[in-house]
């Protein structure tokens, strides 16, 4: 387009016919912005008679055209053109304006004539060739534009559908952390309950267990408890029928009788250890019964020593 503009500018530059401080050439059409009706010629534009058919030369007031400015073939020989002086003023000053359509027009092309002559009809062919080339040029050019303005609109699509899509795969990889991360959540609160509740089926079981201990060891308190008091029984009961005073086991009562594991000190052997009070009562019980059966046993001794010394069979043998 700018090609097309700087052309058109050259061209209309082309067309100035006369340059500054020069005087108006006689062209056909009259003098510009004057009527030949209206306006009376002045007489430095009336016609000398004296004038004769000069050649003026046009070279330098106006320019070709680009394809004809520089014509192929030839020997660079400028072109001039050539107007007679012809009285045309006095002319135009008598004859009235014409009713009817204006004959700008053909004095527009003589002067299209004049101006730029077309040498033959290979110049012209070659001109209208120029013409369509220059324009299927800009219909090339303006396809050209259309097909990288569509290009740019689809890479702009695409882009977009690549943005689109990339967004949305970053939304669902954030959905795919997001439930990971509750599954997490959720697989640790289901361990978290699953172990409060093995700790708690273990505190459980420890408290039956030691609930059961304690219930064996209080058992088995009471049974020792029950033990020493027959012991002790039986003993009072046997040393009341031998009238025998046993001795103290400690120092924390006077009397045999006095010590006890629930009332001993706590600096004593037997402070809360019945197996040990058991024990030393049973080792007297069991002296007691020692005694008891080597008296018995010398007594039945004494008597079988006796019934044999008494007997006939024995006092035959004596003799």
């Amino acid at each position: 387009m700018n090609k097309v503009m700087k052309q058109v500018r050259h061209k209309l530059a082309s067309c100035q016919m006369v340059k500054a401080g020069e005087e108006l050439p006689e062209l056909p059409g009259g003098i510009w912005k004057v009527s030949p009706t209206r306006d009376e010629l002045s007489p430095h534009y009336h016609l000398s008679e004296e004038t004769e058919d000069d050649e003026i030369s046009l070279y330098g007031q106006h320019d070709r055209p680009l394809d004809l400015q520089y014509p192929g073939g030839e020997d660079g020989r400028r072109k001039t053109v050539t107007f007679q002086n012809i009285p045309i003023y006095g002319s135009l000053l008598k004859e009235p304006n014409p009713i009817g359509p204006s004959p700008s027009s053909s004095t527009d092309h003589r002067a299209m004539q004049v101006l730029w002559p077309c040498e033959d009809q290979e110049e012209l062919k070659r001109q209208r060739q120029s013409q369509f080339l220059m324009n299927r040029r800009l219909f090339m050019d303006i396809e050209r534009a259309q097909v990288q303005e569509i290009h740019r609109h689809r890479k702009h699509l695409k882009r977009i559908e690549r943005i689109k899509s990339d967004k949305e795969q970053r939304r669902l990889e954030e959905e795919r952390r997001m439930q990971s991360l509750e599954d997490l959540e959720e697989d640790r609160q289901t361990t978290e309950r699953e172990r409060q509740v093995l700790e708690r089926l273990r505190l459980d079981e420890q408290q039956m267990l030691e609930d059961t201990q304690r219930k064996d060891r209080a058992r088995k308190d009471l049974e020792a408890a029950r033990f020493i008091e027959a012991l002790r029984a039986q003993m009072k009961e046997k040393m009341v029928q031998e009238k025998v005073d046993l001795p103290p086991l400690c120092c924390c009562g006077e009397s045999f009788w006095d010590s006890h594991p629930n009332t001993c000190a706590n600096n004593c052997v037997f402070y809360n250890n019945p197996k040990a009070y058991a024990q030393a009562l049973q080792s007297v019980l069991l002296n007691c019964d020692l005694r008891e059966g080597n008296l018995s046993h010398r007594a039945s001794a004494r008597r079988i020593a006796s019934v044999h010394v008494r007997s006939p069979r024995n006092q035959s043998c004596i003799y």
